[in-house]
């Protein structure tokens, strides 16, 4: 259940607009999921930190968001610039060592491709939120119509490779049966060419596992035999 509760939790990163009412579910589901799945590698327990920091910084935002509806809006551009900075950051490492827990699993059962992709977006991952703290900076010897673009551009990138990532981590999702997921079964249909279709990719699902789990043990057999 891992990786579909992760799933849930990144979702929730889509909402660009007014983030400090949804990160800190975002944050806490994202940790349940990689509490799940701490125990298979270390870039998911280190993601598991990035995401518990993401979430003390979650709450602090809220809290800000609470104070200004009851209050008065805080002027502070300055301190705002640096929370927004530290916000990329974070969800940027969260997202890169998530991504790399991804690929080392994929690596592990056979599944090159999506290992790969996820090795690539690490790179687009980096590269967005670096921007978005570069952005933050006083940028004062630019066009302030260059700096909106910018802006425009890098929300529209933001959005696009968080979509990325939520396609791997629903490729992993669909095809990586982890301890404790072989139980969960869907319930029957009514109608039995539904349920010769399940059966029928059942089937292949399992043979497919079946050889990723024999290409796993080929590789653990030559590295025991190096050794």
């Amino acid at each position: 259940m891992g990786f579909g509760i992760l799933f849930i939790g990144y979702f929730l990163i889509l909402n660009l607009t007014y983030y400090g009412l949804t990160d800190v579910i975002a944050a806490a589901v994202m940790l349940l999921g990689l509490y799940n799945l701490s125990g298979y590698n270390k870039y998911f327990k280190w993601a598991f930190i990035a995401t518990s920091v993401f979430l003390a910084l979650s709450l602090g935002e809220f809290g800000v968001a609470i104070y200004e509806f009851l209050v008065k809006k805080i002027d502070a551009p300055v301190m705002i610039s640096i929370v927004s900075a530290l916000r990329s950051i974070i969800i940027g490492a969260m997202s890169v060592l998530m991504l790399k827990a991804l690929s080392t699993i994929a690596t592990e059962v056979d599944l090159p491709a999506i290992a790969k992709k996820c090795e690539w977006q690490i790179i687009a991952t980096s590269t967005v939120y670096s921007l978005w703290v570069i952005l933050e900076l006083p940028l004062t010897f630019i066009n302030p119509y260059v700096l909106a673009i910018l802006s425009l551009i890098t929300l529209l990138a933001t959005m696009v490779i968080v979509i990325l990532n939520l396609s791997s981590i629903y490729s992993c999702y669909m095809k990586i049966c982890l301890e404790g997921d072989e139980e969960l079964k869907d319930k029957p249909s009514r109608f039995a060419f539904v349920n010769e279709y399940r059966a029928r990719k059942q089937e292949e699902a399992a043979k497919e596992t079946q050889r990723r789990l024999d290409a796993l043990k080929k590789k653990q057999e030559k590295a025991g035999k190096k050794k």
